[in-house]
């Protein structure tokens, strides 16, 4: 397992959590006439309970699904002498790559012309957007989002 610190965001929203929660236990002690709980100590239990919370919320840090979801990108028209760790270069320059596939004919392996590459959605996105119908490697590009692949059909003998 990894280990990060905290960013300063998380570190300021902890103390802010911490704050409020402080204030909070300081003024409604004495409304909730909670006669065991003073008013400094209430602070000291309010700021503590927002510490634990905080460090919780920076530990667990939520990630919305947008950013998180990978995007299959169709890259047609490339020229068969594109390598992967080119396409890969390309692509890295508008965000994380986390996989590039060129496909190849089944028999003599020579490239198709087309691949697939993937990214978070944002990133798929913002090079979709950059590289269709630019020329990589002296081919114009066709760059979009990946269809969904269609199961294939069960092929079926007949003894007679």
């Amino acid at each position: 397992m990894k280990f990060t610190f905290p960013t300063a965001k998380y570190f300021m929203k902890s103390l802010i959590i911490s704050a409020l929660l402080g204030l909070l236990a300081f003024f409604l002690a004495p409304q909730l006439a909670i006669e065991n709980l003073g008013t400094a100590s209430g602070f000291a239990y309010g700021v503590l309970a927002g510490a634990l919370i905080g460090s919780l919320l920076a530990a667990t840090r939520i990630i919305p699904a947008a950013a998180t979801k990978v995007e299959s990108i169709f890259v047609g028209n490339l020229a068969f002498r594109a390598s992967s760790n080119a396409v890969r270069e390309l692509f890295g320059k508008y965000g994380e790559v986390h996989a590039v596939r060129l496909m190849t004919d089944r028999v003599t392996r020579k490239p198709r012309g087309f691949g697939f590459v993937e990214m978070n959605h944002r990133d798929a996105l913002k090079a979709i957007k950059a590289l269709h119908g630019e020329e990589f490697q002296g081919r114009e590009l066709k760059v979009n989002i990946a269809n969904e692949r269609k199961p294939r059909e069960e092929v079926r003998t007949v003894n007679g």
